[in-house]
């Protein structure tokens, strides 16, 4: 067999050999190599071809889930900034511009006076305070007494039709001791603006 691979001819002479033992076989024979080499093609076909196309087609479909997934996200997301950013521009419409001279502490003096309670005011606390992208948030601390509940009631009203976006965050009512229809009161309103 050294001698076949040595001397260029290895390759016709292996099909030869081949040929012969073929021949020799009997039918039986035949049909088994025959369903051997089936077998084992089809085996080879699967392993190099099949499994590996099996293993991509599902990979894909893993990335394809995912991407959807991750759309799916991304329309979220999309939904929730529009949702926001017109919030956002609703409150900033609300909010008195720039150059306005609107003065918290000011407008806080006149809705007490259009209530008719300026005279029961008994502290008046302005607190201004920068926030982050720009914003600027003022507050006042209003500290009322012996006032009563209809006219807290209209300076509530008061701050409600303010011509901007004013926020009562803190209210706290306590009735006198001697007079329960008397209350003293604390309200913290707060206005915002683009500073």
């Amino acid at each position: 067999s050294d001698r076949l691979s040595h001397d260029g001819h290895g390759a016709p002479a292996m099909m030869q050999t081949i040929r012969e033992r073929w021949h020799q076989m009997s039918s039986r024979e035949h049909t088994i190599v025959l369903a051997g080499g089936l077998i084992l093609g089809l085996s080879l076909l699967f392993v190099l071809v099949v499994d590996p196309l099996l293993a991509t087609f599902n990979r894909l479909d893993r990335q394809a889930a995912r991407k959807e997934k991750d759309i799916k996200e991304l329309t979220l997301i999309s939904q929730e900034y529009t949702t926001k950013r017109d919030r956002l521009a609703k409150a900033e419409s609300r909010m008195p511009p720039p150059d306005s001279q609107f003065s918290l502490l000011t407008f806080m003096e006149e809705a007490a006076a259009t209530a008719r309670i300026r005279d029961r005011i008994a502290g008046m606390q302005p607190q201004v305070q920068s926030l982050p992208q720009g914003y600027q948030e003022t507050a006042v601390d209003l500290r009322l007494e012996g006032v009563h509940l209809p006219e807290l009631l209209d300076l509530l009203v008061a701050i409600d039709q303010a011509p901007y976006e004013l926020h009562v965050r803190h209210l706290q009512i306590h009735p006198k001791f001697d007079n329960p229809a008397n209350l003293d009161a604390t309200v913290r309103v707060l206005s915002y603006a683009k500073s």
